[in-house]
């Protein structure tokens, strides 16, 4: 049995809200943020928690699993560097193996949204993805911690799993697995041949690019797009498709 808490806190990023998952009645993962009325709805939906796994450090996935802890008494198990060492049980490593109700997860390694990022793979195929994978549209890499490289190798690593469902982080469940692993993997080689065609014309700064790739893009979202535009140019820099042309982007030649 997989159910889910949703946090009371929607937003570009977080869609209508960061979703804690409740495995069986043993097993947390993501607490998510912490607000006093969301973590009282964890503990009142899974009271028997004994293990409280954690994908990466962001302030809508981990914090609220300190105090989840403190009144359960349930073991936190995360990535390093992620929550403070006094309140850890257990640091994951790749491939690391937790054990409950029957059900074996596998800690499954993902840098690119950010760089300690893990997802978890039950023996069931079930794969919770954090923010690696969401639910509904698509997920933002911010550079330096953000790596395009990193991320799109950890997309390929996941589908070659196979998964039968995928559980976000945000938004909703993806019963097309595999099928939505290829989108998210086709969304990013389109965004570089679109910077391609771009820079086709003449070397482009990045408010440039974005202007001629997000032209109807809405004021708030600029940066962000921005951001991404960066990650993918340092990706394709690093391939040798593109190369800096002072303060612009230009074609390899």
């Amino acid at each position: 049995m997989i159910r889910s808490v949703l946090a009371p806190n929607p937003g570009p990023f977080t869609l209508d809200g960061t979703r804690s998952w409740l495995v069986g009645e043993t097993l947390m993962i993501d607490p998510g943020p912490a607000i006093d009325a969301h973590v009282e709805a964890l503990i009142a939906a899974q009271p028997r928690v004994a293990t409280i796994l954690v994908t990466h450090r962001h302030a809508d996935h981990a914090p609220a699993a300190v105090e989840v802890a403190r009144r359960s008494g349930a073991r936190i198990v995360a990535p390093a560097e992620v929550l403070d060492d006094a309140v850890v049980s257990e640091r994951l490593v790749d491939g690391a193996r937790i054990e409950s109700e029957g059900l074996v997860i596998e800690a499954i390694a993902t840098p690119g949204h950010t760089a300690e990022h893990f997802c978890f793979f039950s023996s069931e195929g079930d794969l919770f993805t954090g923010d690696t994978i969401l639910g509904e549209g698509t997920t933002a890499i911010f550079p330096p911690d953000g790596v395009m490289a990193d991320y799109m190798a950890s997309l390929r690593r996941l589908r070659a799993r196979y998964p039968r469902a995928i559980y976000p982080g945000h938004g909703p469940v993806r019963h097309d697995a595999v099928e939505w692993i290829d989108y998210y993997i086709t969304h990013r080689e389109e965004r570089e041949a679109q910077i391609l065609a771009a820079l086709a014309d003449g070397p482009l700064g990045v408010a440039e690019l974005r202007v001629r790739i997000y032209p109807e893009l809405h004021p708030a979202l600029r940066s962000a797009a921005e951001m991404q535009l960066v990650a993918h140019a340092r990706h394709m820099a690093d391939r040798g498709l593109i190369v800096p042309d002072g303060a612009r982007l230009a074609l390899a030649t």
